[in-house]
């Protein structure tokens, strides 16, 4: 008896999560369509529940403003980037399995990508899983290239950080109209060439021995 009323709370409990899980992608979803139409500093929290078919109430419990809403949807983007970054090293092999993943994923989720740039672009907002990636990068290169002069070391960084980017990928894609394929090999030829630039610098320095 005890078993089957477990079973059925773990059901319901699930069956709760999932909706929850549902809900939270509709409304993701509807505010970069809202976005892409062009309403980025415009729409309110109610404009998205009637867009993704909620209550108000259902989006308004989480999400009580427009920025908390802008929020979320960077901090989703940016969750299933981080979670393609898989690099435990820098090194040029890696990294083009990299670059491809990334370049694979925003490419089947443009709309909220995009979205999610352009929300960044316009607002104030400093995601933690962003510094976290920042840092994971900054500690590769230091890792990688520990002889390599400290301001070197922090224009890498930002180079590499900006070349593994929504940003990146949504300007050479809406600016220069790369497909998938160019975006790919433009990215990894600009993440190979600074890597070898950064490798000659630092065998040029131990042979000289400063």
């Amino acid at each position: 008896m005890n078993e089957a009323r477990f079973k059925r709370r773990a059901y319901s409990s699930n069956l709760r999560q999932q909706q929850q899980e549902n809900t939270r992608r509709l409304i993701m979803e509807s505010v970069a369509a809202i976005i892409a139409e062009g309403h980025l500093l415009s729409f309110s929290v109610q404009d998205v529940a009637k867009r993704a078919g909620v209550s108000y109430a259902s989006v308004y419990r989480h999400f009580p403003t427009r920025e908390t809403l802008l929020e979320a949807l960077y901090e989703t983007e940016a969750q299933v980037i981080g979670s393609k970054l898989t690099l435990t090293s820098l090194s040029l092999e890696e990294i083009s399995a990299a670059v491809g993943r990334l370049v694979e994923m925003l490419e089947q989720s443009s709309t909220v990508a995009q979205a999610a740039t352009m929300a960044f672009a316009v607002s104030n907002i400093q995601p933690e899983n962003r510094r976290i990636r920042d840092r994971n990068f900054q500690d590769m290169i230091t890792e990688t290239f520990p002889h390599l002069d400290p301001p070197i070391a922090k224009q890498a960084t930002a180079i590499i950080c900006h070349l593994y980017s929504t940003l990146t990928w949504a300007t050479l894609k809406g600016r220069f109209g790369l497909n998938q394929e160019d975006l790919t090999e433009a990215l990894t030829w600009a993440m190979q060439t600074l890597l070898r630039d950064l490798s000659q610098r630092v065998d040029s320095k131990m042979v000289d021995g400063s």
